[in-house]
């Protein structure tokens, strides 16, 4: 009765029946029946306000906004260090059994898609056996809560609650809603720092149907002392538009001798156990073999694509830093595209085979194949593919190549040399988005058609804008990269307020103006529950469409809407200055927001550290002045 255990910044208080918990014969916690609450202090001012939300909306927390606290009480509990004492429980003998119990709450647990315990606990066994690892289960409150503190592997301080999700097979899971993510050594302004970075990719994908054999060589080099294990996420199951699972499985891992290695795959992350020490800037090469049925045809449809989700093993944003060889062979009639240089296109056989490459280091490598046509053009050393779906659309590959060469033009004066040898603009058989991997354009139907339908005139309303933003995020996150999801503004709102510069161009001051108001308004309403930093944090409880709408607010608009104030302070000889400085200074680099404001003060020699507090960090609005 009446026992406190402190760890980090949460305080558990335990009246009630305790076991131990073991790992073999090694004792690592308790397992808790009883009467419980915990009170966790929000202590990094950046996140206190999506925070609130989250405990608030997203979940059933109490939150105290005067002392930014939350509390919560449960009467279950799952209590686990790792290079520390076990807490002092201030037990005497007796009491009931409580193994069944502790079964039915690992049940509850084992659904949360987060990262493993079983990671953090060979993380820390493996790449740092001295710093602590505690981990907190808690069931039995109005919501199912998560504590951790990983000073081993990631460096954070966790909590965070995990709800079923939405639809048949989401049910079976649980996902995060996070209350608190920060660094427990320094505040999230600054970038994470690497454990190790992917560093080299050499790939060959064999696809036959929905079948696919994947041999992919790896290069990782080393940043932090002591690594032994490599945490990497890799996707283990796929579902098709039916909710039919289909499988990614990691056959083996070697190392460069063939040496077979150990591996732990589960819940979307994969750990691999290295042969020696990875120590600072030295490589290790591992080949991994992957095999499924999981080249899935969204609808039935006649192509399919690897996306950015992680198809193949990588780690953290900030560890990958990869070049690029691919070589994609694909069962006739489908074309493979991949990134890069192609070095040759050929058949082989019932094969239509594509070799490619890219020697800058990029995330986010994609492939894509399907029955397409294509036609290219190239002006000025920049090749331009236009590939139309399910038929050979030659007016509108004509056009959208003139599109993207005046689009590379206008950007080349105020962003550089285009980065890429290539861009592959591909055709996707549906509505209203677009995406950028490197060297790459996946758009929608729309921008084939304009002027096909009523649909098709709904949808590519404000397509030249769509356009030009994917063709931006050539330069804003891949040229220059974001090393989190904090800091995802480098890509989303640098490649939206570029695309708004083109338009002006294009279109002169209505459109600019058109585009700067609607993200005035978005922008207020999302600054009511997140920052732009934390937006990707922000969650309602049943209703993921108005949190991604909030979010997509705040990334997209409202970072827009800091850059047009700032435009309209500096002007536009200035402001495409520090805009052309910023790509030239950290070409091939990660971008941050603390950056941002160092060459902003370098080109003005004014200190802009006030205005990212009040509207980056913060969730005040600035005012632009319109006509």
């Amino acid at each position: 009765a009446g026992t406190t255990i402190r760890q980090g910044n949460i305080e558990f208080t335990l009246a009630g029946v305790a076991a131990p918990v073991t790992a073999g014969k090694e004792t690592i916690g308790y397992f808790f029946k009883g009467r419980g609450s915990y009170a966790y202090k929000v202590v990094d001012k950046d996140e206190v306000v999506v925070a609130s939300s989250n405990a608030k909306r997203g979940a059933s927390l109490n939150f105290n906004d005067a002392t930014s606290t939350v509390t919560e009480g449960f009467d279950r509990g799952f209590f686990w260090v790792l290079g520390a004492p076990l807490p002092n429980l201030n037990a005497t003998p007796g009491g009931e059994a409580l193994g069944p119990l502790f079964d039915e709450h690992q049940k509850v647990f084992k659904r949360d898609v987060s990262t493993p315990a079983a990671h953090q606990y060979i993380l820390q066994k493996l790449n740092a056996p001295k710093k602590v690892v505690f981990r907190a289960e808690l069931a039995g409150g109005r919501d199912e809560s998560v504590y951790v503190f990983d000073e081993a592997d990631r460096g954070m301080e966790s909590l965070y609650v995990i709800q079923r999700g939405e639809g048949r097979i989401a049910r079976a899971m649980a996902f995060p809603v996070s209350i608190s993510d920060h660094p427990i050594a320094q505040g999230l302004r600054k970038p994470p720092q690497p454990r190790f970075q992917l560093t080299a990719i050499d790939y060959t994908l064999l696809a036959d149907g929905p079948d696919a054999k994947l041999n992919i060589t790896e290069t990782f080099t080393g940043a932090r002392p002591g690594i032994r294990a490599l945490r990497l996420d890799q996707m283990d199951v796929m579902y098709d538009d039916d909710s039919r699972e289909h499988s990614i499985r990691v056959v083996t891992a070697k190392d460069e001798k063939g040496t077979e290695l150990s591996i732990d795959h589960r819940n979307g992350e994969l750990i691999v156990g290295l042969p020696a020490v990875l120590a600072p800037n030295a490589t290790a090469k591992v080949t991994f073999e992957i095999a499924g049925d999981f080249l899935i045809r969204p609808s039935g449809d006649s192509f399919w694509q690897l996306g950015v989700m992680p198809w193949f093993p990588q780690p953290d944003l900030v560890e990958q830093y990869y070049t690029v060889h691919s070589v994609v062979k694909v069962k006739k009639p489908f074309v493979p595209y991949a990134p890069g240089k192609t070095n040759r296109r050929v058949e082989e056989g019932d094969f239509n085979v594509v070799e490619n490459t890219i020697d800058k280091p990029v995330q986010f490598a994609v492939v894509h194949a399907g029955k397409y046509y294509s036609e290219e053009e190239t002006r000025n050393g920049v090749t331009i593919r236009v590939a139309t779906y399910a038929g050979k659309n030659s007016r509108a590959m004509k056009q959208l190549t003139n599109l993207a060469f005046g689009i590379i033009e206008t950007y080349q004066v105020f962003l550089g040399p285009f980065p890429f040898p290539e861009l592959n603009i591909i055709e996707m058989n549906t509505w209203g988005y677009g995406q950028a991997p490197p060297g790459t354009m996946f758009i929608t139907k729309e921008a084939f058609n304009p002027t096909l339908g009523e649909l098709n005139q709904f949808f590519s309303q404000g397509i030249n804008e769509r356009f030009a933003h994917e063709i931006a995020h050539q330069y804003w996150g891949h040229v220059v990269k974001m090393p989190s999801s904090e800091e995802q503004w480098i890509t989303e709102s640098f490649a939206e307020y570029s695309a708004a510069v083109f338009l002006k161009k294009l279109k002169k001051d209505g459109t600019y103006e058109s585009l700067v108001r609607h993200w005035q308004k978005n922008a207020t309403d999302g600054s009511k529950y997140s920052s732009i930093m934390t937006a990707n944090r922000i969650r309602t409880r049943g209703d993921n469409m108005t949190a991604f709408r909030s979010r997509t607010w705040l990334i997209y608009d409202k970072g827009a809407y800091l850059l047009a104030a700032l435009h309209q302070e500096l002007g536009d000889h200035l402001f495409l200055s520090f805009l052309k400085s910023y790509q030239t200074n950290f070409r091939w680099k990660y971008g941050s927001a603390e950056t941002v404001g160092q060459m902003l003060q370098f080109i003005t020699k004014k200190d802009y550290g006030p205005f990212l507090d009040d509207y980056y960090y913060g969730t005040k609005m600035p005012q632009v002045q319109l006509k």
